[in-house]
């Protein structure tokens, strides 16, 4: 990866590199998060706000690689990529990283921890609201968007069935197309795909943004019921 750059303003970082890479400790080891800003920005949101931000995420890798891994794999998918830099606990400088930022790495870091406290169907839907309008859904087809956001509301220590989520969208013969978009989920555990399993078996859950797959559904599921 080039040299990361270090720029102090949304309009500097977004004249040297469409996407941008910062990297998250957890307990379970390095996540990556890749964002790009609008073309057109409607100024600052404030806090937990109601307006979007004028960043949207891209890409979500969960742990299991290397930082040098990680790069790679980024890259292959976003060439046009810089990385900005933090301290090893995962604070950043607050004008080279979204503002919503913080709190994603509040929520990585807690998730892998498994110090969130209790959902509940109301918190659910509050996350989701939260990192809706936050999301690049340009890179997702309609479908594909139907059924994340239909896995998005599955509540911690619930789960679906493929064919459920395909009846709940209008087509009980799309268990299969259901099993593929959520096999390219851009963003894992941020959207529970791992919580959407198959009839009589768990099914698999694509771990890497290359594709590769690497089946921790049950580590997951058991992780979030301890």
């Amino acid at each position: 990866m080039r040299e990361p750059l270090l720029m102090h303003h949304g309009a500097d970082l977004c004249a040297k590199a469409e996407h941008f890479l910062a990297t998250i400790p957890t307990k379970w080891g390095v996540c990556g998060a890749v964002w790009k800003y609008r073309e057109e920005t409607t100024g600052n949101s404030s806090g937990f706000a109601q307006q979007p931000s004028n960043a949207l995420l891209c890409l979500l890798v969960p742990p299991g690689l290397t930082v040098g891994e990680l790069r790679k794999q980024v890259l292959r998918k976003y060439p046009l990529c810089d990385e900005v830099l933090g301290d090893k606990h995962g604070g950043f400088h607050p004008e080279v990283v979204p503002e919503w930022f913080p709190e994603l790495v509040r929520y990585l870091q807690s998730y892998y921890a498994n110090s969130l406290r209790d959902s509940s169907e109301l918190e659910c839907v509050e996350h989701w609201v939260y990192w809706r309008a936050r999301l690049d859904w340009s890179q997702v087809t309609t479908f594909g968007r139907k059924v994340l956001e239909a896995t998005a509301k599955i509540e911690r220590g619930s789960r679906r069935t493929y064919g459920e989520i395909a009846r709940a969208l209008g087509n009980a013969h799309a268990s299969r197309a259901v099993g593929a978009a959520l096999g390219a989920n851009p963003w894992p555990v941020l959207i529970p795909c791992h919580r959407v399993v198959g009839k009589s078996s768990l099914g698999g859950f694509m771990h890497h943004a290359d594709g590769s797959p690497l089946n921790i559904k049950r580590w997951l599921l058991s992780h979030e019921q301890r």
